[in-house]
């Protein structure tokens, strides 16, 4: 699957911060280990942006745009993201341990390396959305519509319902434990091994 990158080419220099400035649109930002715990972010708009060592953890993230934005190395933990838009965004090692993406729409956007176990991906949408190498147990992805690719990511206790996986190849991936419904499950790509859990999951008895 081809993720157009961020692009950050258009602005010309990035200016560098330690703190994020009390204004609702950032352009162009190099914002560099700010701690905004807690702090109101509410519908602000950051626009070709990079986010480096920040911690937003429990912020309220919330209708929040970010389009052309690098997310490295950033701390999400319990930030609530609902109805909350990535466009051509890379995030890069960040941990977003039971973050709330409700509603949310992805587009155009790599997540790699992330620890995103116990998110709630519930009615999301991923359009062209590339994940590697995340881990995603105990994650709740309900209702969501998934154009998106999977690579080498972690789906241990994860819950999958009203999601249709068909088309989808998580042969590289855990599913140790993985609840889903039957109907979800139509047309998803697995491994015999991947297939005997799977079977086994619904009560089937393999001999």
């Amino acid at each position: 699957m081809k993720i157009d990158a961020p692009r950050l080419e258009e602005f010309e220099s990035l200016l560098s911060l330690d703190a994020l400035p009390d204004e609702d649109e950032f352009e162009g930002l190099l914002l560099e280990g700010a701690d905004l715990t807690g702090r109101d972010l509410h519908s602000r708009e950051f626009r070709g942006c990079i986010l480096r060592k920040c911690t937003l953890t429990d912020c309220d993230l919330r209708r929040v745009g970010f389009t052309d934005v690098i997310l490295d190395h950033c701390d999400l933990s319990g930030a609530n993201l609902e109805d909350a838009v990535f466009v051509r965004c890379h995030a890069d090692v960040c941990r977003m341990t039971g973050a709330d993406l409700i509603h949310a729409l992805l587009r155009q956007t790599r997540l790699t390396g992330c620890k995103l176990d116990f998110l709630n991906l519930a009615e999301a949408k991923c359009d062209h959305v590339l994940w590697e190498d995340c881990i995603l147990q105990e994650a709740s992805i309900e209702s969501a519509a998934l154009k998106a690719e999977f690579d080498r990511c972690d789906f241990t206790r994860a819950t999958i319902h009203r999601t249709a996986m068909k088309g989808l190849d998580l042969r590289t991936c855990t599913l140790t434990g993985l609840s889903i419904g039957l109907g979800d499950l139509y047309g998803m790509v697995v491994t015999p091994l991947q297939a005997a859990e799977l079977a086994r999951l619904m009560g089937l008895v393999i001999r």
